[in-house]
């Protein structure tokens, strides 16, 4: 059987975007999954319950546990980043330079500190690829309802010419040529949702969340122009508009995962007892890295840090922040 689409990644945003991908009767989509259970119910029942429960899916979509099995013309990967560098290594020798890539993680490399597309980058096959990202709640996108991402790629006429192969029947694509303010907007929110989890968590109110966001924007600003991007790309929808999103909703994995370290949870139990993973949880720790050697400032993410890794009261953490030296108000 012939695929339109391949899917690296059988959880909740991977198997979205495949059931919308296979709205089109024409085109068939293969998602492949590490646990067999969620490909054979994918095949017998068209349905997801492990990741995305009480969804009827696409009748176009099959499921496999075989990287072999997973290839196409255009191929997603839809893996924790962690994860991304063993899996896309795995998978390479199923790749050829006609095939085009799209990345849809979101996150940064702990260990190295690297972007998704400088991991992809590293396999010889002179692949076109992709970056989409965006506010997108997996379940939603599932339903069919409308929302908006960007794409980019390392050329507008590249990123249009990627664009023209996928075909979404709710989901605007926006073009980009900023691959890595994109990525940068994309993972780094996750941490900021952490940081308003924390803060609903210790019942601090919405008025200290509205106060985060805005702060944030301005570190992920910075930081996005430390490691070679736009500051502009983080007011679009890889940055600020994904914010809004998973800093507001406990629908939100990174959310859910601050609310709960804010009420008291041992974070070590949280992460245990989750089977989808909280990326910002790893990208906390691979941005202050980053921070840290490039001088950048950014209070909000160290004091994030400090609530997660150093074991610090996130009251008294927040405390030192309002404490802080007064100062003019900036956006960079």
């Amino acid at each position: 059987m012939r695929f339109s689409y391949a899917i690296i990644g059988g959880g909740a945003w991977g198997t979205a975007l495949g059931n919308t991908l296979a709205k089109d009767s024409k085109k068939k989509v293969i998602i492949w999954s590490k646990e067999k259970e969620v490909a054979k119910e994918l095949n017998i029942n068209k349905s997801n319950s492990l990741y995305l429960p009480n969804i009827n899916l696409n009748k176009n979509i099959y499921g496999t546990n075989k990287l072999d099995e997973a290839v196409a013309p255009v191929i997603f990967y839809v893996t924790p980043a962690q994860y991304f560098r063993n899996i896309l290594f795995s998978h390479q020798k199923f790749l050829n330079d006609q095939m085009t890539i799209v990345i849809c993680s979101k996150g940064i490399e702990e260990k190295t500190g690297n972007l998704l597309s400088n991991i992809l980058e590293e396999i010889n096959i002179d692949l076109n690829y992709g970056i989409l990202s965006g506010p997108s709640f997996a379940k939603e996108v599932a339903l069919g309802m409308p929302a908006a991402l960007v794409l980019a790629s390392k050329s507008l006429k590249l990123t249009e010419e990627i664009s023209e192969k996928i075909k979404f029947k709710q989901l605007r694509l926006y073009h980009s040529d900023d691959l890595i303010g994109v990525q940068v907007g994309g993972a780094i929110k996750n941490v900021y949702a952490i940081g308003c989890g924390i803060v609903k968590g210790i019942n601090f109110g919405q008025s200290a969340v509205a106060a985060l966001i805005a702060r944030a924007i301005v570190e992920m600003m910075r930081f996005c122009v430390t490691m070679g991007g736009n500051k502009e790309t983080i007011f679009g929808l890889s940055g600020l508009g994904d914010a809004i999103l998973t800093c507001n909703s406990e629908l939100s994995r990174n959310f859910k995962l601050g609310k709960l370290i804010g009420e008291g949870k041992n974070i070590k139990n949280i992460i245990k007892g989750t089977i989808t993973i909280a990326e910002g949880y790893y990208t906390v720790r691979a941005v202050y890295n980053i921070a840290k050697k490039n001088s950048i400032e950014m209070p909000i993410l160290s004091a994030i840090y400090s609530i997660i890794y150093e074991n610090r009261d996130p009251k008294l953490v927040a405390d030192k922040l309002m404490s802080r030296p007064k100062k003019r108000e900036g956006l960079y």
